[in-house]
């Protein structure tokens, strides 16, 4: 199915029922994962890109027999919440897997069944968060078609950039703690990305610095991806279109997201609102690093990348609800502690799926003025 024209239709503006996923999700055990299907042969029928379970090392020379257009350019607009019902409820498919090894009758209604089985179903992975499907899904819900390797050389072959020596003083820091991405991904490869992506923004005449927290957000594509070529095209396009406000040099997006943290939060539990004010503590003091990575510099990495299904699939602005569902999992610890900051100042690890389930359940008590600030807050 080509992609090619008018590319993917982007997330709804709001789920289609909320109704429907609140009684999905009224208990994060009703989500269930199914097995695998062996059957693979047609998934190119949805990435338009060529099949193979090649391991990440190998060479990329596959991708680069055809280049394909990248995703059209311009702010993308979210659909006004939907009438029916019936557009969230699976029609033909019972698993992410059967979906994408047919071809589909109709891109669109393909992805809304796509975007509906990844907040049901969840994407199958084994315990360090591995999954042979989760780069083609991301590929699909960002609209990525393969880039040449060629052209990654070129932007690597340039040297370091204006942004060179900040980047290596963030580089050796990322998930440092963290032995699943150190064993997968190297310090020198984070570097490469990093770089090349400066000199592609210099290239679109896009003023750009590095800013701090990019090193994290491209954390999850390195370990995803099959290649650091492919990680590069899915960041650079995840950056440019979700949240190019984030990695401006003012950070102007993620100010307005932390900002938008304490309203959503005053919103839905002003008990705890009102507490963390009391003793002055507003997002911008404990929710930062959550906000800049999009939850990504909270372990385990298994879980962010479960997280990051959920948020590439409705949107990246859902993480501030997600950063609010965290803080409401918190609540009886937050409203007894003397010093709530010893709490906030490291999150406890990622439940993906309870963040989620709470998470979805917040959208219809958001009122429609600030769920718009909310959606367009990284552009």
């Amino acid at each position: 199915m080509s992609s090619t024209t008018t590319g993917p239709p982007r997330r709804m503006r709001r789920f289609a029922s909320t109704s429907v996923l609140d009684s999905n999700y009224s208990g994060a055990a009703n989500v269930s994962t199914a097995p695998p299907h062996s059957s693979l042969r047609t998934l190119s029928n949805v990435t338009n890109q060529p099949l193979t379970t090649r391991a990440r090392s190998h060479s990329q020379t596959a991708y680069d027999t055809k280049q394909q257009p990248g995703p059209q350019p311009g702010p993308q607009r979210f659909a006004k919440k939907a009438q029916s019902q019936a557009n969230l409820q699976p029609k033909q498919h019972s698993t992410i897997e059967s979906l994408i090894s047919s071809p589909p009758a109709s891109l669109a209604e393909a992805l809304v069944e796509l975007r509906y089985l990844i907040l049901t179903e969840g994407v199958t992975a084994d315990l360090d968060g591995n999954s042979p499907l989760r780069i083609y899904i991301w590929s699909i819900l960002l609209g990525v078609t393969p880039m040449r390797t060629s052209d990654y050389v070129l932007l690597v072959r340039r040297g370091a950039s204006n942004s060179y020596s900040k980047i290596r003083n963030d580089t050796f820091r990322t998930l440092a703690t963290d032995p699943l991405f150190r064993r997968r991904v190297s310090e020198a490869s984070l570097i490469r990305l990093l770089n090349a992506f400066q000199w592609k923004m210099k290239d679109a005449g896009v003023e750009a610095q590095y800013v701090q927290g990019m090193n994290v957000i491209a954390a999850p594509f390195l370990y995803a991806a099959r290649s650091e070529v492919e990680a590069f095209s899915l960041f650079a396009v995840f950056i440019q279109r979700e949240c190019p406000a984030y990695v401006r040099p003012t950070m102007e997006g993620v100010h307005r997201g932390l900002k938008l943290v304490d309203e959503c939060l005053e919103t839905v539990d002003p008990k705890l609102y009102r507490h963390l004010q009391e003793k002055f503590l507003t997002a911008e003091l404990y929710a930062f690093p959550s906000v800049l990575t999009l939850s990504a510099c909270t372990p385990p990495l298994p879980e962010v990348l479960k997280l990051w299904d959920f948020l590439l699939a409705y949107g990246a602005h859902l993480n501030i609800l997600c950063v609010v569902a965290q803080l409401l999992l918190m609540r009886d610890e937050l409203l007894v502690a003397q010093s709530p900051m010893k709490l906030l100042r490291q999150f406890p690890p990622l439940n993906s799926k309870t963040i989620i389930s709470v998470a979805v359940s917040l959208v219809r008590k958001i009122p429609e003025e600030l769920f718009e600030a909310l959606v367009n807050h990284a552009r």
